[in-house]
């Protein structure tokens, strides 16, 4: 008689993450368990009814055929994507050899079949796919408490919301740029420029951005009341970002612009520097705190400092080549070359000097684990 595995895939993980479940989960009793579990960490999750929709397919086979049926769970990783797949891979191998089913009957709650499916497919042969649908309030207050509960979930939220706002905001600009360029008036692109808003509080919101500005401050409010150093630095840092602020502003009276992007270009070109300056003040600031705190040298602050200038570079001579063009400012051909191969030159040289200390490092862990 074949053998039939009623199997739960969980790509996102979490009845690990929520419901602390180690995972591959075989057997009725143990995914009833982990189905309990998940169901006290996050009633309103899924997943759950998934795994009890497979434990009731798993007691019907037996009651009605008497048949050799195993159920079992299977999970990813929270970072949907290649992470999840392999990890998939990895425990259905695992269940699979240790059940030996002939046939499966996969069990989900309709999310991630389409990627699932061919996953569990091309390793054995599925007979059924049965979807899992929760039964939720009916009417529109229904749908507003359905719709709610997705966008509190922050990787719903940005599964769903981060592709509509990129959207809205690229479509917006194929409006609002050639207005710019051309120095069109800001009346003409309301719209757009709505538009756009919107797109970006979409994408504001998909990707969290609330939640770690106020991360952010609650670490500056530590950093303040412990004393640290980087306070005094981020002062200084922020004294420069304005300071170039002041300087773009000034330098757009210096030459007459045609349009909005020509004089955005012109301000950028004389503010960026202090701007750059001002990263480079930041980042001297956490090389100094972690030295007082653990009396080494990080070597990431110098990388992304070195970065930071030979970023700098290349923008100032891709600036000037675009000034130039518009006949604003000094056309120094050499000069603009080297400010591109300077930068680019840094740009190469520190990431073999990073590449090269990774390795070494690298080497000296193997060796003292030896």
């Amino acid at each position: 008689m074949k053998k039939t595995l009623v199997l739960v895939v969980d790509r996102d993980d979490d009845f690990g993450i929520k419901g602390g479940v180690d995972t591959p989960v075989i057997g009725v009793e143990q995914c009833s368990v982990a189905a309990m579990r998940l169901g006290i960490a996050d009633p309103e999750d899924s997943d759950v009814n998934a795994l009890y929709a497979a434990i009731n397919i798993y007691r019907e086979i037996i009651a009605e055929a008497g048949g050799d049926v195993e159920v079992a769970l299977i999970c990813g990783n929270e970072k949907v994507g290649y992470r999840s797949d392999t990890a998939i891979v990895d425990e259905l191998e695992a269940v699979l050899e240790e059940v030996g089913p002939d046939r499966i009957i996969l069990v989900g709650d309709g999310a991630e079949d389409e990627y699932v499916y061919p996953i569990i497919s091309s390793r054995i042969k599925i007979d059924s796919v049965r979807k899992v649908y929760v039964k939720q309030a009916p009417g529109i207050e229904g749908t507003v408490y359905i719709i709610s509960r997705i966008l509190e979930d922050p990787a719903k939220r940005k599964r769903f919301l981060a592709p509509l706002g990129w959207i809205i905001a690229l479509v917006s600009l194929v409006y609002i740029v050639p207005a710019a360029v051309s120095g069109s008036s800001v009346f003409s692109v309301t719209g757009p420029l709505i538009a756009f808003l919107i797109g970006a509080i979409f994408l504001l919101y998909a990707y969290s951005v609330p939640d770690w500005l106020s991360k952010w401050r609650e670490k500056w409010v530590r950093r303040i009341r412990h004393g640290s150093v980087t306070v005094t630095f981020f002062m200084i840092s922020s004294l420069f970002i304005v300071l170039g602020m002041i300087i773009g502003y000034l330098s757009l009276g210096e030459v007459y612009s045609g349009s909005v992007f020509q004089g955005a270009a012109w301000f950028m070109s004389n503010a960026m520097w202090p701007f750059i300056f001002a990263v480079l003040v930041y980042e001297v600031g956490g090389l100094a705190d972690a030295y007082l705190s653990t009396r080494t040298v990080k070597l990431k602050y110098v990388v992304l400092s070195v970065i930071v200038v030979a970023m700098g570079l290349v923008l100032t001579g891709m600036l000037d080549v675009l000034l130039g063009y518009y006949g604003i400012g000094a056309s120094n051909t050499l000069l603009m070359t080297a400010e591109i191969i300077a930068g680019i030159s840094l740009a190469l040289a520190i990431a073999i000097v990073q590449r090269r200390t990774g390795r070494s490092g690298a080497a000296a862990a193997e060796a003292s684990e030896g």
